[in-house]
């Protein structure tokens, strides 16, 4: 409990607005008491949004912090713009496609994708929440070939919207998904360019990148995605698997910190967030 609180004190959504996110604290509970999911806004922009009242992760976080709630999410402005192609690969609950959708406007296009049941299930009546009519949500998983895979509980977080492709210690069996790749994803919903990823797929990234190298070579596209998840570690996979992959193809990494991009010339130890951009896109 001491490591949550501390946790909180020091996340810069609280620091930025400490009044807020206590009263969200205070509501959050009652709201969890009485079994309610109010509907309630991801950003000031309006974009509607319901969790499980639960005291989960996804939960928690997401109505206490909002896009407070990741760096890259609070900064999207900065790597999409209206009429932009934003993939989203491990949707979830669908904030990252849901902030998307209202800056790439209908002129542009979000693919959501999110192969888990009960995440899926969030995500969709999400986006209908908004009537979003440019977010296509794809209920499988991307990996590097198609077929069928075993969708792995992580016991992180207490999360029942952690899954993974890859198997570890402690990891639970959890549902059968249908398996796609990156390109046939592009070939089949007929998309004519890709100008941005996000990946967050439990330390499988480098599997949705190396099924996608026939569209990351042809646009380029900024990819932010994760490193250094435990999940990975456990697999055997190893750290600098997605990383490795788009530095082939000339990208160039950077860090969110403190709301400006900082350039990296090697990988961080710590588990996080990267941006990767490549200078033909600059």
């Amino acid at each position: 409990m001491m490591q949550r609180i501390r946790k909180l004190l020091t996340h810069p959504g609280f620091r930025a607005e400490p009044v807020h996110v206590l009263w969200r604290a205070a509501v959050w509970g009652a709201c969890v008491l009485a079994r309610r999911a109010p509907v309630f806004a991801l950003t000031s922009g309006g974009e509607k949004i319901r969790v499980p009242p639960d005291m989960r992760y996804t939960s928690v976080m997401t109505y206490l912090m909002r896009d407070w709630t990741e760096p890259e999410l609070r900064r999207l402005e900065q790597f999409l713009r209206p009429g932009d192609v934003f993939i989203d690969v491990g949707a979830n609950i669908g904030v990252y496609a849901l902030k998307g959708a209202r800056i790439v406007g209908p002129a542009g296009r979000v693919v959501a994708v999110e192969p888990g049941r009960d995440a899926g299930r969030l995500l969709t009546e999400n986006v209908a929440l908004n009537g979003y009519r440019h977010i296509a949500i794809v209920p499988k998983a991307l990996a590097d070939q198609e077929g069928q895979a075993t969708l792995h509980h992580i016991p992180l977080g207490d999360d029942p919207q952690a899954f993974s492709l890859l198997s570890g210690a402690g990891h639970e069996a959890g549902e059968q998904v249908e398996m796609t790749t990156l390109d046939r994803l592009v070939a089949d919903l007929g998309l004519a360019r890709i100008d941005c990823i996000k990946i967050d797929v439990e330390g499988a990234e480098h599997m949705v990148l190396g099924g996608g190298r026939a569209s990351i070579g042809r646009w380029h596209p900024t990819v932010i995605f994760e490193i250094n998840c435990p999940t990975g570690a456990d697999s055997g996979t190893p750290p600098d698997a997605a990383w490795d992959i788009l530095a082939g193809f000339g990208y160039r990494f950077s860090r969110l910190v403190d709301g400006k991009l900082r350039d990296l010339d090697r990988m961080p130890t710590e588990f996080c967030n990267i941006i990767a951009r490549h200078p033909d896109r600059r």
